[in-house]
């Protein structure tokens, strides 16, 4: 109250004091008989349990209540809440002292002074896990502006739970909870990176099929500006991460984990970016580029060659580390090394070359075909049943069971299997080898035996493949029009490819 006296602030100080005091002891007093009797019924329950279970089964009962994630939650929460404010007023002296006052700094700092406990780590994890699958929440409902369905029968429930497994099993890896301050704020923020990477890639593999679906499903590119802000901040955020790491952590194997992941992140949304173009410029073309799938598979092999080179840094950054600079090297090193080398170079190279042999097979098969002339494809006066596209001399083949299909339409097939899509039987005839043709051979030690035998040798013969015929079962009808099963296309050694190709 500018201009009042201070006697009179200090007794308006004192009224509001005091009614604030009555009001808490007004309304606490009205409470009571409702608290009483929850008490109460709550004892009945609880003794109507004893009576049913046994106090053992009833304890059992109790531990798992308090363990619900909720009630988890809400005790972290509230813990780091007066973390935070005990930290702000400077309540505790502590041993040690944080100069970076930066607020993220403050509340990493809170979180690792109350990870002190198995329990308190499991609460934690339990926050990751609502924080990463509301994230996602958020992600699919931007994405349904759009008009498109994000993540279609995925469970929104276990959308989460791979960034709380990871935060937990990283928890109990290191040590956090019996790591002494302020060693416990470096590793907790190594598991945050970790957990963070994990979720910006779930985001992606969510935005990328929205993103590519919609040129083909949506002509209007105002639709198309979600998808792509949450693309491009997908890009920025990654590499954010990794300048901040680069700048404000040490270097060691966990830190070029991390940065091998965000960078992978960051080279999967540029892909998925310039993918999208492809896209829109052929959407926006009055015949559709016979060559797109090329491109697409460029894009993809460019990023997924750029994938391998990051995860092979990592790989040589990890031996440089244990070899050259003579660093303590654990079990758990040995181990994140060799599950990266399994998962992300051993699959990558495999799934990569299998991909090339198809492709290649493919235009092998194809080459074989006869194409088609604008005389039978005016006879034929269809488009092609893949695309639905009008087709031309130069780019439509017959296969042999003369149906007409566009070259690439068929090539995107034939990767997947050889069977036609209109009738099931082979596109393209296969080689019969002669090892494989069973031929009998009968050796004839003189070529007067066979002037011995006698016409009525023959003509007994005859009689006998007479009988044969008459004697043979008759073929059902149903077996005479059953169809040829499908086949898969296998490629090298006997690997099935069972899944089309990613370019399409």
């Amino acid at each position: 109250m500018v201009g009042a006296p201070l006697a009179t602030v200090s007794w308006l100080t004192s009224v509001m004091s005091g009614f604030l005091v009555l009001s808490v002891i007004v309304y606490v007093l009205t409470r009571v008989w409702t608290v009483v009797t929850y008490m109460q019924e709550t004892m009945l329950v609880y003794q109507v349990v004893r009576q049913e279970l046994g106090p053992l089964n009833m304890l059992v009962l109790c531990i798992r209540r308090m363990l619900e994630p909720s009630v988890l939650a809400c005790y972290w929460v509230t813990l780091f809440a007066a973390q935070c404010w005990s930290n702000c007023l400077e309540l505790v002296d502590k041993k040690y002292i944080i100069q970076d006052t930066d607020w993220f700094v403050q509340g990493l700092v809170a979180m690792a002074e109350i990870c002190e406990s198995p329990l308190l780590l499991i609460s934690f994890c339990v926050v990751v896990m609502m924080v990463s699958c509301a994230a996602l929440i958020l992600t699919q409902s931007l994405l349904s502006t759009c008009g498109a369905v994000a993540g279609a029968g995925q469970p929104l429930l276990q959308s989460g739970v791979t960034e709380g497994v990871v935060a937990f099993v990283l928890g109990l890896q290191t040590g956090l909870t019996d790591m002494p301050m302020p060693g416990r704020v470096g590793a907790l923020s190594i598991i945050l990176f970790v957990v963070v990477a994990s979720l910006l890639q779930s985001c992606l593999e969510i935005t990328h099929p929205v993103l590519l679906s919609l040129p083909a499903t949506n002509r209007r590119l105002v639709r198309h500006l979600v998808p792509l802000l949450l693309t491009i901040s997908l890009l920025l955020l990654p590499l954010g991460m990794v300048y901040a790491l680069l700048t404000k952590v040490s270097s060691d194997l966990w830190t070029l984990v991390i940065i091998s992941s965000c960078l992978v992140t960051a080279v999967q949304a540029m892909g998925s970016l310039a993918t999208y173009i492809l896209f829109v410029w052929d959407s926006l073309l009055t015949v559709p580029s016979p060559y797109m799938d090329d491109y697409v598979y460029y894009v993809k092999a460019v990023t997924r060659g750029v994938e391998l080179l990051l995860a092979l840094a990592v790989v040589c950054g990890g031996f440089y580390e244990s070899v050259a600079l003579d660093r303590e090297w654990s079990m758990l090193n040995t181990l994140v090394l060799v599950s990266h080398c399994y998962f992300n170079i051993y699959s990558r190279i495999s799934q990569g070359w299998a991909l090339y042999l198809a492709r290649r097979e493919t235009s092998k098969r194809l080459s074989s075909l006869h194409t088609a002339t604008t005389t039978e494809l005016a006879t034929h006066g269809d488009v092609c049943s893949i695309c639905y596209q009008d087709m031309e001399s130069p780019t439509a083949v017959v296969t042999l069971c003369s149906h007409f299909f566009h070259k690439n339409c068929l090539k995107r097939w034939l990767v997947v299997q050889d069977n036609c899509p209109l009738c099931t039987k082979a596109i393209v005839a296969e080689e019969v080898k002669v090892e494989d043709v069973p031929v009998d051979t009968v050796e004839i030690d003189d070529e007067s035996d066979l002037a011995e035998e006698s016409v009525d040798d023959v003509i007994e013969d005859a009689v006998v493949a007479d009988n044969n015929k008459v004697d043979s079962p008759v073929l059902n009808v149903e077996e005479l029009n059953e169809e040829p099963q499908l086949r898969q296309r296998h490629v090298g050694d006997g690997e099935s490819v069972s899944h089309l190709f990613d370019g399409d």
